[in-house]
């Protein structure tokens, strides 16, 4: 099976990027009558070149400085560079430009070709040579091959072959069956009998004929009812191919360069980007610092978008050419990224490359500045489970899960199950929910200094209602999460619990003090009452205490068990109603009415009916129509 390779041109406008691949391919990449017309690549063209061991796509991207930003939508799948340089002009503006965008996104080899070398004495050539050797210094393409060609009389071309397939030979294939799969849109078109088509470089994961997918932005669903791979109809796209995908039910203006097509349900879109970022020495408008607030273009695959620098880090104000700082980048509209994506800044007037950088995550909160740098270092540089460890600890209570990992890291849940088997320092909440333990411990510490100041504040409470516990302190957490801490506290024995209550294990029920004098006087008062009662409005003008205290303990003296309350404002003592019941149970057998039973037990009506409503519910007695049966 081949392998699959991109290799996307870069240089000055009109030195022979498009002529170079036409010799190298057979295809002319030139697709549009303005592009015939004018001789210059104004959006980006595509070949292939099939080997016995590759299948390599050639993206030829436009040399103009108005369209750099489409060079910038075609170089994000690039496996190798192929720098043109012209040997009747040597190197040009666009020609650093693009050679810096390709540094800042991260490609690792690629070949420097000198066209046009038929138009040039040899000792111009060989002084072209020279000054792409001082360019490219300390580079990725530093020590690669140089190689004289002309698309012309094809000299040199084998060589410029041989020289492209050692460099995509360094690279190692895309991963297509770890991460999820994502292809970002460079090219839209209808064709006719099957609707939308959408191109570009395949990358990351699979995508199968008749799958589903997601168009994001826009969360527009479809399906791939056609693939192509450099032109073939195929069953099956992998990373790092050109493909073409014919989707179902979508319309041509619901789809345009930038989204990206997805597995559904896997990635997420994202407005505020962490990231570090490096200034160029040389910017291509004058090398200026970056204020902090400046407003920039941002490139990403294949989208262009707006959004404003902030710094995280200790950088003060601005960052000065050449130097690197952790920032987080507002954006104007949504954006699907991953940890590790590159991306390119530009000026956003006038429209010049300044620098770019690697996204450590897409899905922070908004960070303070002068945040630790070991925990920026670890999100930059740190494994994946590391990584992973870190992004718990920053959600907090609400945990984090599998699929959170993968929408901040595009690797499939599946192979996140394989490699995140045991993780240190967080605890499983249940469904592969991961909380920190620095979180629950911090948790732990808040649930005591709550339980605490709720007990010295309210002193006539027996407990904590468990919904006032969880309003409290953890008012956003779904069920399982609720579940899961309260179940930690009861392990550590920091609370137990007892249905929707919860106390504080060994904590005294009986009040102290003031209130406890004063409910024993109240208790008292009722257990020498009996079957009569005092209403509590008689205590409160028998008793010099202020209402609300008197309430607070008749409600203590009910939760404690003391007191049971039969009715509105009726409230009888616990011994008064056992000796009630074991009286009831000497008549087993026989029956009452309301009328006997007010006369058996001497009783007013206001207190035979609740009295006598309470036996029933005890399973005492029994009532039949009128008539009570003791049971």
């Amino acid at each position: 099976m081949r392998k699959r390779r991109i290799v996307g041109t870069a240089g000055h406008i009109d030195h022979g990027k498009t002529s170079l691949v036409r010799a190298l391919t057979g295809i002319d990449t030139d697709r549009l009558p303005e592009e015939k017309r004018r001789g210059i690549t104004i959006d980006l063209g595509f070949a292939s070149w099939f080997t016995d061991d590759y299948q390599i796509g050639f993206i030829d991207v436009p040399g103009h400085e108005r369209f750099v930003k489409n060079m910038l939508a075609g170089v994000g799948g690039i496996d190798s560079a192929l720098l043109v340089v012209a040997a009747d002009e040597s190197i040009k503006p666009q020609t650093r430009e693009h050679f810096a965008i390709c540094r800042l996104l991260g490609i690792r080899t690629g070949v420097i070709a000198i066209t046009k070398s038929d138009l040039a004495d040899p000792e111009i050539v060989d002084l072209v040579r020279l000054e792409i050797e001082e360019l490219v210094a300390g580079s990725f393409l530093a020590g690669k091959p140089i190689v004289p060609v002309s698309s012309t009389t094809g000299a040199g071309l084998e060589e410029l072959r041989g020289a492209i397939l050692s460099s995509v030979a360094e690279v190692d294939d895309r991963d297509a069956t770890t991460r999820v799969f994502r292809l970002p849109i460079d090219r839209v078109f209808t064709m006719k009998g099957f609707g939308s088509v959408i191109t570009g470089t395949t990358f990351s994961g699979q995508l199968a004929v008749e799958s589903d997918v997601e168009v994001m932005p826009g969360a527009i669903r479809s399906r791939a009812r056609n693939i192509q791979v450099h032109g073939e109809a195929r069953d099956v796209a992998s990373a790092g191919e050109r493909t073409s995908i014919n989707l179902a039910d979508i319309a041509l203006e619901d789809l345009h360069r930038g989204q990206q097509v997805v597995t559904p349900n896997t990635l997420r879109t994202s407005q505020v980007i962490t990231a570090q970022i490096e200034l160029l020495t040389d910017s291509f408008g004058g090398a200026k610092p970056l204020k902090e607030q400046t407003r920039i273009r941002f490139h990403h695959l294949a989208s262009e978008l707006l959004g404003t620098v902030r710094f995280v880090d200790e950088t003060e104000a601005e960052l000065r050419p050449g130097a690197r700082a952790f920032v987080q980048i507002r954006l104007e509209s949504p954006v699907v990224a991953v940890a590790g994506d590159r991306f390119v800044i530009r000026r956003y007037s006038p429209a010049f490359t300044i620098g770019g950088g690697v996204i450590i995550d897409a899905h922070l909160p908004k960070l303070s500045r002068g945040t630790r740098g070991e925990l920026l270092q670890v999100l930059a540089e740190g494994t994946l489970a590391e990584r992973v460890e870190l992004m718990a600890k920053l959600e907090g209570l609400r945990g984090l899960t599998l699929a959170e990992v993968q929408a901040r890291t595009g690797i499939r849940i599946d192979t996140l199950r394989q490699q995140l088997k045991k993780l240190p320092n967080v605890a499983d909440a249940g469904d592969r929910r991961w909380i920190h333990n620095d979180v629950i411990a911090a948790f732990r510490r808040r649930a005591m200094e709550f339980l605490q100041r709720y007990f010295q504040q309210n002193r006539m409470s027996l407990n904590v209602p468990k919904g006032e516990f969880v309003q409290k302190l953890i008012p956003h957490a779904d069920a399982a999460v609720v579940n899961f801490l309260l179940q930690d506290l009861a392990r550590e024995k920091i609370i137990t619990m007892e249905g929707d209550a919860l106390d504080v294990p060994g904590r005294s029920k009986k009040l102290g003090g003031a209130e406890g004098e004063l409910a024993r006087n109240i208790e008292s008062r009722f257990a020498e009452a009996g079957l009569a009662p005092p209403p509590v409005s008689e205590l409160i003008k028998a008793i010099p205490q202020k209402p609300k205290v008197i309430e607070g303990v008749v409600s203590f003296l009910v939760k404690q068990g003391s007191l049971v309350r039969l009715g509105e404002g009726i409230y009888l003592h616990r011994d008064a109603l056992a000796a009630a019941r074991e009286r009831m149970q000497s008549r087993k057998g026989d029956s009452f009415d309301v009328g006997e039973f007010k006369e058996y037990f001497g009783l007013s009506r206001k207190i035979a009916i609740p009295l006598l409503e309470w036996l029933d519910r005890e399973g005492v007695t029994k009532r039949i129509g009128d008539t009570r049966l003791v049971l």
